[in-house]
């Protein structure tokens, strides 16, 4: 196993969720490091799959996804603490443990622009065709991803015509060029979709689920054509999951339990996900060992999700007994009802043809598009789960009530998933919001403030998100 040696004086704050130190212990062989020369096709291989290391938060003896799964759910207030299910992070989040997210995604982002950098110097000559752009492509996914995760938690995404944006880091970082400005909310989704779009036009056809590959591009880019909102953005975002629902590779499940109980990374439905590391399932400090009853901290479904699951089918697989000291219930959509953890338990997903069909009928029903189409690709996802009465559906006219059950779906198929029912919770109007989360009561509570630490190491990062001091 290769170890690294080397630390940047001024990326303390980004590498927090690793630790700077003198040597970042057990690094796989093909984790990206500075100093890592890409000359040709392999050694740019090897160090892409260092991109996707950091993706899936990897150390060498396991994924960490928790924070994905978790964060976003919680604060929907659909989990919770299973020691203290009062205290269920009811946003107030100026000292939440959430703002770890910082460091997970410019720390994915720093490699990714190694790669990029690196890729870009070597000649055509020394890949494949074509393989020179499918590496660039999948490179510049996954600092997209990791730009839109930070804009969703860091920035007034919900403002295009907002100052408070975030750090765009469009080069690998180092000692000379880490201080720097946070961007406006219209560069940073400019960006974004720049990047986005390279992957969609180069990226590979077809891919192993674990990788990228256009069709997951395209889905992403209707997570961030949703939730910037302007223009003929909802036309182009069910545009692309017509492309995706008609074209793509990819098919329904007729149960999406089989996705978590039997097939996991088999699942044709499974677009994207993060592939655990050898025998991780035994692993004691797992992913899905924090659903279970044998750890002291652990991490429970709420009143609130059971209760929206009355009467669904779902219910009875993702939903245990009650939690220790009666507080909360076991949440086993992946440890199943013996609370075990295995390798299928430890595969996280990032993006499910699921949710593609519902992002495609929130875009229809926020566009003025055909209802009727809306409400079946809505009726085809509660079909999978087992709904045979689809009469809430079929008697709503009115958009914004069937919005509400698009966000009931959302919650529903994605819940402890990668966070997908907190933004569409976000993007009805202010009073929407409030009324089905009642924490809420002002859009500064959408957001993440900055960590403190940036503000010490970065001088140039400017003002400090409001309602919080920096």
């Amino acid at each position: 196993m290769k170890k690294y040696s080397v630390c940047f004086l001024s990326i303390l704050t980004i590498l927090t969720q690793i630790g700077c130190k003198k040597q970042l212990d057990a690094l796989p062989k093909d984790a990206l490091v500075e100093g890592n020369t890409i000359v040709d096709q392999q050694t740019a291989t090897t160090a892409l799959r260092g991109v996707y290391y950091r993706f899936a938060f990897a150390t060498n003896t396991a994924t960490n996804w928790l924070p994905n799964e978790l964060n976003g759910n919680i604060l929907a207030g659909f989990m919770a603490d299973g020691r203290n299910t009062t205290n269920d992070e009811i946003n107030k989040l100026g000292s939440t443990s959430m703002n770890s997210e910082w460091g997970r995604e410019y720390t994915l982002i720093n490699a990714a622009n190694g790669v990029l950098s690196g890729v870009n110097k070597v000649g055509d000559d020394k890949f494949a065709d074509g393989r020179k752009q499918q590496i660039l492509a999948e490179a510049a996914f996954l600092r997209a991803y990791a730009h839109f995760k930070l804009l969703s938690w860091f920035g007034q995404w919900y403002d295009v015509n907002s100052k408070y944006g975030i750090m765009l880091r469009k080069d690998f970082v180092t000692s000379t060029n880490y201080a720097q400005a946070r961007e406006n909310v219209k560069n940073s989704y400019d960006f974004i979709l720049q990047d986005v779009d390279q992957a969609i036009n180069n990226a590979a056809e077809t891919s192993q689920n674990v990788y990228v590959n256009k069709w997951t591009a395209m889905a992403l880019k209707m997570r961030v054509l949703l939730q910037r909102g302007q223009g003929d953005d909802y036309t182009q975002c069910a545009a692309l999951g017509d492309n995706i629902i008609s074209k793509g590779p990819y098919t329904l499940e007729s149960n999406p339990k089989d996705i978590f109980y039997t097939k996991g990374l088999t699942s044709n439905e499974v677009m994207l996900a993060v592939q655990p590391q050898a025998n991780q399932g035994s692993y004691y400090y797992n992913t899905s060992g924090n659903y279970t009853s044998s750890r002291s901290g652990y991490y429970v479904a709420t009143d609130n999700l059971k209760n929206l699951l009355n009467n669904d089918p779902r219910q009875a697989w993702m939903i245990g007994p009650k939690g220790k000291a009666n507080k909360g219930w076991y949440f086993i959509k992946y440890i199943q009802a013996a609370q075990t953890t295995t390798q299928l338990s430890e595969v996280a997903y990032a993006i499910r043809l699921s949710e593609v069909y519902l992002m495609q009928a929130e875009a229809i029903i926020r566009s003025g598009g055909d209802i009727a189409k809306a409400k079946q690709l809505i009726k085809t996802i509660m079909s999978k789960a087992g709904i045979t009465d689809f009469s809430v559906i079929d008697n709503t006219s009115d958009p914004q009530q069937l919005l509400k059950q698009t966000y009931y779906e959302y919650v529903k198929n994605f819940v402890g998933e990668d966070g997908t029912a907190y933004w569409a919770l976000l993007r009805f109007p202010l009073e929407t919001v409030t009324q089905l989360r009642p924490t809420i009561t002002s859009k500064d509570q959408y957001i993440l403030p900055i960590p403190h630490d940036e503000f010490v190491n970065n001088p140039l990062i400017g003002d400090q998100n409001p309602g919080y001091k920096p």
